[in-house]
């Protein structure tokens, strides 16, 4: 039986039916096919506890569409959106904020409402549309409402080309409320910045990475799509000297305001490796050992960012926190083949229910 909420149709959580020791084994099994030449330095899934395995989504984006009578909000499966009203998944609070926005909202098709994006405290509706339309609905009882379910910021961005792409540098209204909020290491964050949904794992993973580093003032680290500076803001804590490139203007404004100690570039990696280069040369004329965060996209680092790591660079150990072990499996041969060891690779059950699973692989020059 599928849990309570959920939608048959919705293929998001495709282990909702899957106790957690046959979920945390697949993902086991599946990191271990996918880094074959590692296997034996794949470590056991790390996940939370089972009560934590639901209702842990506070940050989404859910595709919207008016059907001629009311919306319906949810993801699109070839011409048909699958609604997904109280996903479990989902915390209580964002499946209230869905309800809220789905009764408060013009009831018509021509509000051009395409995307919600939930981020924890910032609320965005992406319009597909370059005018700006009528906010009589935005009441006061709809916003106290808000409110009362955390919501601290309320957007509006204006999107006509919205499609595969939900943000673009087009128009942003805010509504009421405050532009930033505070996130669960005491950040600043704002409505397009990315986060990760289980602050638990995602600080083992930071704590993982500390230790394998050993850091101190001696130390220099290339903090590679830096985000808001969680990561940053870890390695300025442990004494070293730390750069961050970032291509989210959102992210940036903020990394710069949360850890000013560090140097923050916006760009893509590959634009901003001439800076990089320089500035680990210059820590390197000062004494200062060099190491080097990954977070990357789906589609790992860039041909540019691992000829700099190989050629120039030369990290003496490398974390990488990757979403996409096919993808890690690729960027690790050619890691290894350059003269880096692969020292553990660590799993971690970032997406319960679903059949997504984050690895942590730590390497040394």
């Amino acid at each position: 039986m599928i849990p309570a909420g959920c939608v048959y149709k919705c293929r998001g959580c495709k282990h909702r039916e899957w106790s957690m020791a046959e979920s945390l084994a697949q993902k086991y099994t599946f990191v271990q096919s996918k880094l074959k030449p590692w296997a034996d330095k794949v470590e056991p899934v790390r996940s939370v506890e089972e009560a934590e395995r639901w209702g842990y989504r506070s940050k989404t984006t859910l595709s919207a569409n008016f059907n001629g009578n009311n919306w319906e909000f949810g993801m699109w499966a070839r011409d048909e959106l699958i609604s997904i009203p109280y996903c479990p998944i989902h915390s209580s609070n964002a499946n209230k904020i869905f309800e809220l926005i789905r009764e408060n909202i013009p009831q018509t098709a021509d509000f051009r409402l395409a995307f919600i994006v939930l981020s924890r405290a910032q609320l965005v509706l992406v319009l597909k549309t370059k005018v700006k339309p009528s906010l009589d609905w935005v009441s006061e009882g709809f916003s106290q409402a808000l409110k009362e379910v955390g919501i601290e910021g309320f957007w509006i961005h204006l999107n006509p080309s919205a499609g595969k792409r939900i943000f673009e540098k087009t128009t942003w209204h805010l509504l009421w409320g405050s532009p930033r909020s505070t996130d669960y290491n005491g950040l600043l964050y704002g409505p397009a910045a990315f986060q990760q949904l289980i602050p638990k794992l995602y600080n083992q993973s930071l704590h993982e990475t500390l230790s394998f580093f050993g850091l101190n003032s001696s130390d220099a680290v290339v903090d590679l799509y830096c985000g808001t500076g969680n990561s940053m803001n870890c390695w300025i804590k442990a004494g070293a000297k730390t750069i961050g490139v970032e291509q989210s203007g959102d992210a940036v404004e903020c990394a710069k305001v949360n850890i000013p100690e560090a140097i923050v570039l916006r760009g893509a990696c590959r634009q901003r490796i001439p800076q990089v280069k320089e500035w680990v040369m210059e820590q390197r004329n000062q004494g200062q050992r060099v190491l080097l965060y990954a977070n990357p996209p789906r589609t790992g680092l860039e041909t540019e960012v691992l000829s700099w790591i190989v050629k120039d660079g030369l990290p003496s150990k490398i974390a990488y926190l990757s979403c996409s072990p096919g993808t890690l499996y690729k960027n690790l041969i050619f890691l290894t083949e350059k003269g880096y060891k692969v020292k553990r690779v660590i799993p971690f059950d970032f997406f319960p229910q679903t059949i997504h699973v984050e690895c942590l692989a730590l390497l040394e020059l």
